[in-house]
């Protein structure tokens, strides 16, 4: 168990200058670093017979540092109107070192070394406004741009195999020492403007337009280390952690490693997305109790993956569409605690770019690989839900929800084999369906002590293309969960006006679900039933000082992923790790 750190500070004020006129300023700095160890975890690869290809253990130790930065300065003038400018940026660096021993698929008996660092970093601006005319007119509208990276500024893996008591470099075919570079940035800009008309005493009219162009330049480079001349000279290996000791530039300069360097065209690709959009969208009351609210928007979408085959040929992919989708909500209020709720709705889902780039990613040897696929398809959903509520003065609440979920082309991911390792990848089914019920209520037991509770229960079908090779033709969505539990005890006594304790008890339960669909031959890898219990409390000592416990995943029970194997009907376990239970503290001083 190591000590985690973090903290945040904020201000703001408000100035105001007269004839209706307000300047706020507001910024907030946060840091924190965040610890997790992974202790005995494993992962399998099977062949569709059930054989294990390759078998780990593993180990890892991840080292989290966080910095997010948000600052903001707002003018009102004219009574109501407004205009703001803000910027936030945020970094986050995972440091990860991992311990693996077990068997690749020749029966090796290995253990590997592995590094990786991954950085991501985001920088937004926003810069909005709102205007009034009058009583019945006003108008809205915002721009935004966004710079994104995600970083892997040197991936190291070193491959050891251990031959009877001896441990030497493993050298198969001069890929397991390597080390990777990788970049990845996006833009995008995001322009919005709206215009809204009201009418009536509750009626209003909305019409706008919205733009997004996003784009992604991705990029890596290889080292692979040639050891063949190496092996023979230091014997056998004694540390694994010290590799500097042979690994060296002497050992470049005296030509006993020699390191090749791989920059391919299909280690690289771009993608972008254009969207164009305009909407129209009306709220009615045709009765004090009935609200009407219909609207439809025109999307017209321009995406595209520049990439190049495994043989260097550069490819491109476009999937443009022009779609209409129309929604409609209705809400009828019997009366101050009562209401009923139904909505029909169209909607979409695009491929993201690691989706639809067929670029291939491995992370280390013998660990699963990601592959995009450029034939994609844009998947639609055509939505409908019927919901009733019910609310109490005290805050008690009672509401059930059935819906329905037709799915045209959803996409999924898929798994599959290449020479011993495991692919995951993505591909359309044809349609599926989704319905359920979920319930949720919030209920006051005794003073002070309330209870919170959500349940959803979905069933779910996919319809595959006939020809195909999914190994199951009938199947729940990959993803999908069949049941969701969540639930929430609060004790909340005051002690005088200023004092006041708060302790939660926050429990989750996520029901099996389908990480990747198995084909040709291979049966599905499903995450078995995850249970997590997380206490929160604080203490609000005066005013200005207060104090908080947080104690998260108290059961740190383990995930488990199985896998079908269709030709035995068993369940095999293929992978089992502990993200592990971790305790905070922290103090706020309100000035």
């Amino acid at each position: 168990a190591l000590p985690e750190f973090g903290g945040n500070i904020g201000i703001g004020k408000n100035f105001d200058l007269g004839g209706n006129q307000r300047l706020s300023l507001l910024a907030s700095l946060g840091l924190s670093n965040e610890q997790q160890i992974m202790m005995d975890a494993s992962v399998r690869t099977l062949e569709a017979t059930g054989t294990t290809l390759n078998d780990f253990n593993y180990d890892s130790y991840a080292n989290t540092l966080k910095i997010a930065g948000l600052g903001s300065l707002g003018y009102s003038f004219r009574t109501r109107d407004q205009l703001s400018y803000t910027f936030f940026y945020a970094r986050n660096a995972i440091d990860t070192y991992m311990y693996r021993e077990g068997y690749d698929y020749e029966d090796h008996n290995l253990i590997g070394s592995n590094s990786v660092t991954h950085i991501y970093s985001l920088q937004n601006h926003q810069l909005s406004g709102k205007h009034f005319f009058g009583e019945q007119w006003n108008l809205q509208w915002g721009g935004s741009y966004s710079q994104t990276s995600s970083d892997e500024p040197d991936r190291r893996q070193i491959m050891f195999i251990r031959e009877g008591s001896e441990l030497n470099l493993f050298k198969l075919n001069r890929q397991e020492t390597m080390r990777y570079f990788g970049t990845l940035d996006e833009k995008e800009w995001v322009g919005n403007l709206m215009g809204e008309y009201k009418f009536g005493t509750q009626n209003k009219l909305q019409a706008g337009f919205t733009c997004k162009d996003k784009s992604r330049d991705y990029f890596s480079t290889r080292f692979y280390y040639n050891l063949n001349k190496l092996n023979p000279t230091i014997g056998s290996i004694e540390d694994i952690y010290t590799p500097s000791g042979y690994l060296n530039q002497e050992s470049i300069n005296n030509g006993q490693v020699v390191i090749n360097r791989s920059q391919q065209p299909k280690d690289s690709y771009a993608a972008g997305t254009k969207i164009y959009a305009g909407y129209i969208l009306a709220d009615v009351y045709p009765v004090d109790a009935l609200l009407v609210n219909v609207g439809v928007r025109y999307e017209s979408s321009r995406q595209w993956v520049n990439y190049a085959e495994d043989g260097g040929t550069q490819q491109r992919r476009d999937l443009n569409s022009d779609d209409l989708f129309p929604a409609m909500n209705l809400r009828y209020q019997f009366n101050k605690k009562n209401n009923l709720r139904l909505s029909f709705s169209r909607t979409v889902t695009r491929p993201s770019f690691i989706e639809m780039a067929p670029f291939l990613y491995q992370e280390s040897y013998g660990s699963a690989q990601i592959r995009g696929n450029a034939e994609l398809q844009n998947g639609y959903n055509y939505n409908v839900d019927l919901r009733y509520e019910f609310f109490e003065d005290n805050g008690d609440m009672f509401s059930a929800t059935a819906y329905y979920k037709h799915l045209e082309n959803p996409i999924e991911q898929i798994q599959q084999l290449s020479g011993g390792a495991t692919i995951h990848s993505f591909k359309n089914a044809n349609n599926g369906m989704a319905t359920g019920l979920e319930v949720e209520f919030r209920k006051t037991l005794a003073q002070e002590l309330r209870l919170g509770a959500n349940a959803s229960f979905m069933y779910t079908d996919v319809k595959l293309p006939e020809g195909g090779a999914y190994t199951n033709t009938e199947r729940a969505l990959q993803g999908a969960s069949p049941y969701l539990v969540n639930a929430d005890l609060t004790y909340s006594p005051r002690f005088g006006e200023t004092r006041q304790l708060s302790a939660a008890l926050v429990y989750n339960l996520q029901g099996p679900r389908i990480q990747s669909v198995g084909i040709s031959g291979l049966g599905d890898v499903k995450q078995q039933p995850v249970h997590t219990l997380n206490f929160a409390g604080s203490f609000k000592f005066s005013e200005k000082v207060a104090v908080k416990l947080q104690v998260n995943d108290l059961l740190n029970l383990p995930v488990i992923f199985k896998q079908e194997v269709p030709s035995t009907g068993e369940k095999v376990e293929v992978e089992r790790f502990k993200r592990g239970s971790s305790f905070e503290i922290g103090i706020t001083y309100t000035l």
